[in-house]
């Protein structure tokens, strides 16, 4: 297999102030650095946060949405409402399993986008609406519950077989559960570093360990999304301006 070198780049990951400098090339041509990478549709960088997935995802969104406006302003709620879930959210919510922000900036940057579809949808765009009332008319749960619902559901789905993704050898089942604990529940993962504090597996047990038995032993996966979202919406703060 031949690699262009002009098409490759390299990203260091690292703590250090002074990272070790490296030079890599292919074939006598030097590979250049780059800060962030995009891989499977997901921009990783190299502080290990999601501040330039982030940037992309709704830059891409608001420009999808503002096609939608200049083209279905005339349209009734029910064809804007699905041109939207069918066209923008999917934007900010692709592969939302493996990713998820916790700086609070970035949560409200995401929720920004469908504030804007909610004023779009209900064709509402005086100032003194309050979009909180126009997202409770349409029903429609904030994008942070959705990503915590499919964070659970790929979990769900991890540990009953679903998909070919075994646990890693750090997730634990609990012998002890605690009060409010479930049957299924995993010991939690101490972590002080932002990237390894907010990754998939560390994130997300607390809030599996607090799901309650019937719930992670539902038969299905519809099921326990059904059962699940009811109770995830409580552990949801109730503004977007804290952290998750």
């Amino acid at each position: 297999m031949c690699f262009n070198a002009s098409k490759c780049e390299f990203l260091q990951i690292t703590r250090k102030t002074k990272p070790l400098k490296h030079i890599y090339s292919v074939d006598g041509q030097n590979i250049t650095e780059s800060s962030k990478h995009k891989y499977l549709g997901v921009t990783i960088n190299k502080h290990l946060d999601w501040k330039d997935h982030v940037q992309s995802i709704t830059s891409r969104a608001r420009s999808t949405l503002g096609v939608l406006r200049r083209n279905l302003s005339a349209c009734p709620r029910e064809v804007k409402e699905r041109a939207y879930q069918a066209l923008v959210r999917p934007k900010l919510e692709y592969s939302s399993a493996a990713w998820s922000p916790y700086a609070s900036g970035q949560v409200n940057s995401l929720e920004s986008v469908q504030r804007q579809a909610a004023r779009f949808v209900t064709n509402n765009y005086e100032r003194t609406a309050s979009v909180t009332e126009m997202l409770q008319d349409l029903q429609w749960d904030s994008l942070s519950t959705r990503r915590l619902l499919q964070q659970c559901s790929m979990f769900y789905k991890i540990k009953y077989g679903l998909v070919n993704i075994p646990f890693p050898s750090f997730v634990i089942p609990s012998n002890r559960p605690g009060r409010v604990s479930n049957i299924c529940c995993y010991q939690n993962i101490q972590a002080r570093v932002n990237s390894y504090r907010f990754s998939y597996f560390v994130r997300i047990i607390p809030i599996w360990n607090r799901l309650p038995t019937s719930v992670v032993i539902a038969p299905s996966l519809h099921t326990f999304q059904s059962l699940a979202l009811p109770i995830l919406r409580d552990m949801q703060p109730t503004s977007t301006h804290h952290k998750i």
